[in-house]
């Protein structure tokens, strides 16, 4: 039976969602999966991730275009089982190029769901309550992901296919959740979503998004080569995560309290803040200062994520959802692109250099929304 009251549509995204990345592990095993099992060199596993990676922004906009055209119920269905049967190929191939190919597959289809995902909280709740929403999505992805690393240690004595494997029927059962729990009605439809959506406005805050993606995706890339450097063992990132993903839970309910009567340029502000004091202390390289840290940073990214996508939501109109946030969910594709570039280097000169760096660049972003706020002081964009 499908929803269709705002919250229990938000609920059901956000269920759908999870369901799915319990499983959705895979991803970080594929370098394992064709070296290892299928005897590549390091040099081919690399070019194979690059292009991975390169697929899956052509991947976003096909799922964007697809949720203008067909709606987002769909188009989330057909990308998790797309994915689920490009997971299914990369645990059952037996050679280099049906891998290969469904990894590539995988990458094409990886990105689909996720301006779909976004429309929905976009066109089905409140402006004033979308901050919160994104953040609750974001905060429970978190912590799913937490959990599904647990999954992937236990299955991993099984080998690397029997993960594959899960992360295929965690996806299939995620669309078959999604055909049932997803509302059927298809949103307001716009003439030419496209060009409409595709505003200065939205193109230069998907410029500022892009540079906060970027500090996530360092943080991702680098976090566990940092923490290695300390001298912590490799279990230290995953309480690491682990703390951040519940202070994100935490903060989410924070954000839901507040964001009706705080502009979101003050809230970006906490936010870069907050992550800045995060990283401040990642610095120093201590244990325990990890972990505080860790907490800012989490907490810092219901703050941020959600209010940076409520935002760039409220820049379209009705029927404009999925094609708003597929552009500006772009910023996430070029941010994963040049994290490791920017991020590898600054490591080198030290774990220090780093987190100081990506701490000045957070303290650079809250002095811009800062001015945003002084200017606009009672704007919600």
């Amino acid at each position: 039976m499908t929803l269709t009251r705002p919250a229990h549509v938000l609920h059901a995204v956000v269920a759908v969602r999870v369901v799915n990345r319990l499983g959705g592990f895979g991803m970080s095993f594929l370098g394992l999966r064709l070296a290892r099992d299928l005897g590549m060199s390091l040099s081919a596993v690399g070019v194979v991730l690059a292009v991975f990676g390169t697929c899956t922004i052509p991947s976003r906009i096909l799922g964007g275009i697809l949720a203008t055209r067909i709606g987002a119920r769909w188009t989330i269905a057909a990308g998790l089982l797309a994915c689920a049967a490009a997971l299914f190929a990369i645990a059952l191939g037996d050679s280099i190029p049906v891998v290969v190919a469904a990894v590539l597959s995988l990458g094409l289809a990886y990105e689909l769901v996720e301006p779909a995902t976004q429309a929905v909280i976009a066109e089905s709740i409140d402006p004033t309550r979308q901050a919160s929403a994104f953040a609750l999505l974001w905060s429970t992805l978190s912590v799913a992901g937490v959990v599904s690393g647990l999954l992937a240690a236990l299955l991993g004595r099984w080998g690397v296919s029997a993960i594959f494997l899960c992360d295929a029927v965690s996806s299939a059962i995620a669309a078959v959740a999604a055909l049932l729990l997803l509302p059927a009605a298809r949103g307001e439809r716009h003439p030419s979503p496209w060009r409409s959506a595709v505003t200065p406005r939205l193109l230069a805050w998907t410029g500022v998004g892009t540079l906060y993606a970027t500090l996530v995706m360092v943080i991702v890339f680098m976090l566990p080569l940092a923490v290695d450097r300390a001298g912590h063992s490799t279990s230290t990132t995953g309480w690491v995560l682990a703390v951040a993903a519940a202070a994100a839970i935490a903060a989410q309910r924070v954000l839901a309290r507040i964001e009706l009567r705080m502009p979101s340029a003050h809230l970006l502000v906490i936010g870069h803040l907050m992550l800045a004091a995060g990283l401040g202390l990642w610095a120093t390289g201590a244990l325990v200062w990890l972990v505080v840290g860790a907490v800012l940073e989490g907490a810092s990214g219901a703050f941020l994520l959600g209010t940076y996508q409520a935002t760039a939501a409220r820049m379209g109109g009705p029927g404009l959802g999925a094609a708003v946030m597929t552009v500006f969910g772009l910023s996430w594709g070029v941010a994963t692109v040049v994290a490791p570039l920017v991020g590898a280097p600054l490591l080198g000169q030290g774990a220090s250099t780093l987190w100081l760096a990506c701490a000045a660049t957070s303290l650079a972003l809250a002095i811009v929304h800062g001015g945003r706020a002084t200017l606009t002081p009672t704007s919600r964009k």
